[in-house]
């Protein structure tokens, strides 16, 4: 369904000022969210005739109403286990610390297994070569915006494959890693909470919630970040396009890591595997230094975005209304009218949320402000490709 309505330019700006925490992928996910929750409120008030929006951020009702329990969801294998629902319970507790069963699911671990037993792939073809122009509505899709579920998948991968010494049906790793994914979510949101974190570093960002109506969420984390095939048979993913998996190609479709994804899965991890779960940072200094080499070295298409953009900000295009203008000499000729501004706007938030994970870039915010500045590290990876030539 769609549905067109007038906006001033004061609440355009609100809106683009709300996607940049990254919270919501579009527009339409921030209308629908605002357009439900005053729902939730008129439903409640109707009754109530008061709401009271606590600082810890759950809701008091009166009259001596008490809130409604949450319903059970199934997931995209069937009915949610009772370990997850007890996992729920405990993240919700009251005390703020984390039951011993609400932890890091194994399948995200490593494991002595792992090394020894995986069957690499090579990596899926590439129709660009390092230093080509390539157009900005080629570019890996805006809305894979976050590389920690890729190192989460690649390391469920890692243990899927391990076990089966084989590739693993490209549907069963996507039903079992995004199911798990659900409670590895919320343990990050368990974390983030505690420390207190802004929403655009948010560990759990970008995790499937139990929340998500539907399997809308799962469903999601399954096609953005394991795999999914369209109508025509073509596999897609964030995984897919930085060539840290494959497929075989038969009556079903298979899903094995590469080289280079097998490499970035067996990685230690701060967020995955400390027990404690301390950190508030996503990668390690070998993880970033890793996926960096790589993207440079085998990942053309994600190499160019990263200095056109790197490139922009340094040469003033520090703000999103700047960048997104700086961008549009990228699109190919005869698309300039066709691509909307909130196409341009996922492809440029989309990649500035990749490199910031990989401390290229860092969002500066003053109230609904943000801008952009080019790290130590973004100035080391535009020299690098200065003294190759490109």
């Amino acid at each position: 369904m769609i549905i067109c309505f007038k906006c001033s330019p004061k609440t355009k700006t609100l809106l683009d000022s709300i996607l940049e925490f990254q919270q919501y992928r579009d527009y339409a996910e921030v209308i629908t969210s605002a357009i439900e929750n005053l729902a939730t409120l008129q439903e409640e008030l109707s009754t109530t005739q008061a709401v009271v929006i606590r600082a810890d951020g759950q809701t008091s009702l009166t009259d001596g109403l008490r809130p409604r329990k949450n319903e059970s969801s199934s997931t995209l294998g069937g009915n949610r286990r009772n370990e997850e629902e007890t996992s729920t319970q405990d993240m919700n507790s009251p005390s703020g610390v984390l039951n011993h069963s609400v932890r890091v699911p194994d399948l995200f671990l490593l494991n002595d297994q792992i090394s020894s037993s995986i069957l690499a792939i090579r990596p899926p073809a590439d129709v660009w070569v390092r230093g080509q122009n390539i157009p900005l509505e080629r570019w890996i899709f805006g809305q894979y915006n976050k590389l920690l579920p890729a190192k989460a998948s690649c390391r469920a991968l890692a243990n899927l494959t391990c076990r089966n010494e084989k590739s693993i049906p490209l549907q069963e790793a996507a039903e079992r890693i995004s199911k798990e994914a659900v409670i590895l979510g919320q343990v990050l949101a368990h974390h983030d909470s505690r420390s207190g974190v802004a929403r655009g570093d948010a560990l759990a960002t970008a995790f499937p919630s139990a929340n998500d109506s539907a399997e809308k969420g799962r469903l999601r984390y399954a096609n953005h970040f394991v795999a999914a095939v369209n109508k025509q048979g073509q596999v897609s993913s964030l995984l897919m396009d930085l060539k840290l998996v494959n497929y075989k190609d038969g009556k079903v479709h298979c899903l094995s890591l590469t080289e280079a994804g097998k490499h970035f899965a067996l990685l230690p991890n701060p967020v995955l595997d400390d027990t404690e779960l301390r950190s508030t940072s996503k990668f390690s200094s070998e993880e970033v230094g890793f996926l960096l080499n790589h993207i440079s070295s085998s990942v053309p298409v994600e190499d160019f975005t990263y200095r056109r953009i790197l490139a922009a900000v340094r040469d003033g295009a520090n703000s999103p209304n700047k960048l997104d203008q700086a961008l549009r000499r990228y699109i190919s000729s005869g698309k300039e009218e066709t691509l909307s501004k909130s196409f341009l706007a996922s492809q440029r938030s989309g990649a500035i949320s990749r490199m910031e994970d990989l401390r290229l870039v860092v969002r500066v915010r003053e109230g609904v402000r943000v801008s952009y500045s080019v790290t130590e590290t973004g100035e080391r990876y535009m020299a690098r490709s200065v003294a190759q030539g490109i």
